[in-house]
């Protein structure tokens, strides 16, 4: 009886799991983008909207939307490793650009090398599909996604740099790695990246196949976009602001 019940039961999970509701779309610019994250003024990423999810490497780790001249940003604080993620459903050659604008904190590169680890922001971007068939199902399962929502490949773009006694010294790169540990540098080390809104673009299409190049990009999908700090804990008397983030979009 046992067994029979367990048989009769199947079809109702399954039937569970098909009604699960859409994703909300992000925003839709005039110009035919997507706004993954403003933020707006109302964006509480301790109460975050539908869609969003967050993975806390860090319970300490401290993310607000703050104001400069103004306009709603998004600011991550030290000990970092705290990504907001918002799920995403959207082919890659669909919307393949990626830009957003973000600053590091000048004084968060102070106070000497601390525990060693870089310092700095990060985007992470989730695929799925498009891979050799032993990244699919069932072997996904089994997979360690690092908090984040199941995915079959993962890039993270990080802007980062660290730590030195004299700020001016502080030499930040943009590098991307995937989850197999491949890094590519984007913009080799330069002094004078901090205290400033630096605007990136990057073609998603083109990082994907370079880190990727087997998958057959016509079929990959995004999973997620998530937006972070890297963490690192800072000497004693340094702010805890590392940086800040604005309109992360996705477009054609």
């Amino acid at each position: 009886m046992r067994r029979r019940s367990l048989v009769l039961a199947l079809p109702a999970l399954a039937g569970a799991c098909a009604s699960k509701p859409p994703l909300p779309l992000p925003t839709q610019l005039a110009d035919g983008r997507l706004l993954i994250l403003g933020p707006t003024a109302d964006f509480d990423p301790q109460r975050l909207p539908a869609g969003w999810s967050d993975r806390r490497a860090d319970r300490n780790a401290v993310i607000a939307v703050t104001q400069e001249a103004g306009r709603p940003i998004l600011t991550c604080d030290a000990p970092g490793g705290r990504m907001l993620v918002r799920a995403l459903e959207q082919p890659l050659t669909a919307t393949p650009g990626l830009s957003w604008s973000w600053k590091l904190e000048t004084e968060a590169f102070g106070g000497g090398a601390g525990d060693g680890l870089p310092r700095g922001l990060r985007l992470s971007i989730g695929f799925n599909g498009g891979g050799p068939t032993d990244l699919i199902r069932p072997a996904r399962w089994l997979r360690d996604y690092a908090g984040f929502p199941p995915h079959d490949r993962r890039i993270d773009i990080m802007l980062r740099g660290t730590g030195v006694i004299h700020t001016e010294l502080a030499t930040i790169e943009l590098e991307a790695t995937a989850d197999d540990g491949t890094r590519r540098v984007l913009r080799a080390g330069a002094r004078g990246l901090t205290g400033g809104w630096i605007s990136e673009f990057v073609d998603l299409l083109e990082l994907f196949r370079a880190f990727f190049p087997s998958d057959r990009f016509a079929e990959v999908t995004f999973a997620y976009v998530a937006v972070g700090a890297l963490p690192a804990r800072l000497p004693e008397g340094i702010p805890a602001a590392i940086g800040h983030i604005v309109e992360v979009q996705v477009f054609r």
